[in-house]
């Protein structure tokens, strides 16, 4: 029976090491799976606190942008391309216009000579043009353009 005694006295030895050793897996698991939570936590936080920064860096941004953007647009309204364009679709509205009229003439009134209203056109756009050369050449009585220029 002695036998038996040691033998159960061994195996509870054994089991209550097997157990010690596994406790001690359990907790150097359980302090791993801390350890990791932790540096998560910090990345985390650290990574919230970066997009934080970025947002505020975005907001930054864009209300500058709309400033750039209104001065951008204040500066392109004061360029000469502005002003040519300006110029050049104005005319094109005129020459419209005129065509419109033109055409409602001849349907609602006949009896006037448009052969007359071109030649009146034409004399129009060449002192237009002189105009126009007179400015930028320095020469003539004003050196202005008349409004209702036709020429591109």
């Amino acid at each position: 029976m002695l036998d038996i005694e040691e033998k159960v006295l061994r195996d509870l030895e054994k089991f209550e090491k097997y157990a010690a050793e596994k406790d001690h897996d359990k907790k150097k698991a359980v302090a791993e799976v801390q350890s990791l939570l932790d540096k998560i936590i910090v990345v985390s936080e650290k990574k919230d606190s970066e997009i934080t920064h970025l947002h505020e860096e975005v907001d930054q941004l864009g209300k500058k942008l709309e400033i750039v953007d209104d001065e951008a647009i204040a500066r392109y309204k004061m360029c000469a391309e502005y002003k040519s364009s300006l110029h050049m679709y104005g005319a094109k509205s005129l020459k419209a216009a005129i065509k419109m009229t033109k055409e409602w003439l001849v349907d609602d009134y006949s009896e006037i000579n448009l052969d007359e209203f071109d030649r009146y056109l034409r004399q129009r756009q060449v002192a237009d043009l002189t105009a126009q050369k007179a400015k930028v050449t320095g020469h003539g009585e004003f050196g202005s353009q008349h409004d209702g220029s036709l020429d591109n």
